[in-house]
């Protein structure tokens, strides 16, 4: 009992509290945004992640007589994100819509991955904020082509 509970302080929570982290600063920009899928949504993909990735490493150490593959794993984790994400895209009118938050939801997920499969949290940190980083620089890239196209399209006959 003593061992699980030092175990869990040690090993399980700090993951956890890492994968909230990164889940919050990248739902954090989204919810600025007013975007789906903010700080809840994210927290709970990365969290959710970094858990089914824990999962066959605490497998093969409970029992080291049974040959696992843990990044098996991996693959159903992605392949139950690919369902999440493709649930969040629409056609809306003549636009589709909820691309860009599948894609988030894809990243997070990955993050999510890397914090259970590894022992690197800085790195993990580093992720999440060049995610919000390269989002909003492209954000801003995006937002001057709409303009130049915008008024291209405005001084044409």
């Amino acid at each position: 009992m003593f061992y699980d509970l030092q175990f869990f302080l040690e090993v399980i929570l700090p993951k956890i509290i890492i994968a909230t982290f990164c889940g919050l600063i990248i739902g954090y920009d989204r919810e600025k945004k007013n975007k789906a899928a903010g700080i809840k949504t994210n927290i709970l993909i990365c969290v959710g992640c970094t858990i089914f990735t824990m999962i066959p490493k605490f497998i093969m150490i409970q029992y080291p007589e049974l040959n696992i593959d843990p990044t098996r794993v991996i693959g159903q984790v992605i392949t139950g994100i690919g369902f999440l994400g493709a649930g969040v895209i629409m056609k809306n009118d003549n636009k589709i819509v909820g691309v860009t938050t599948s894609a988030f939801i894809w990243i997070v997920s990955s993050i999510g991955v890397f914090i259970g499969s590894t022992d690197l949290p800085f790195t993990a940190m580093l992720m999440s904020f060049g995610t919000v980083m390269i989002s909003r620089a492209f954000d801003e890239i995006e937002k001057d082509l709409k303009l130049k196209n915008k008024e291209k399209d405005g001084s044409q006959p």
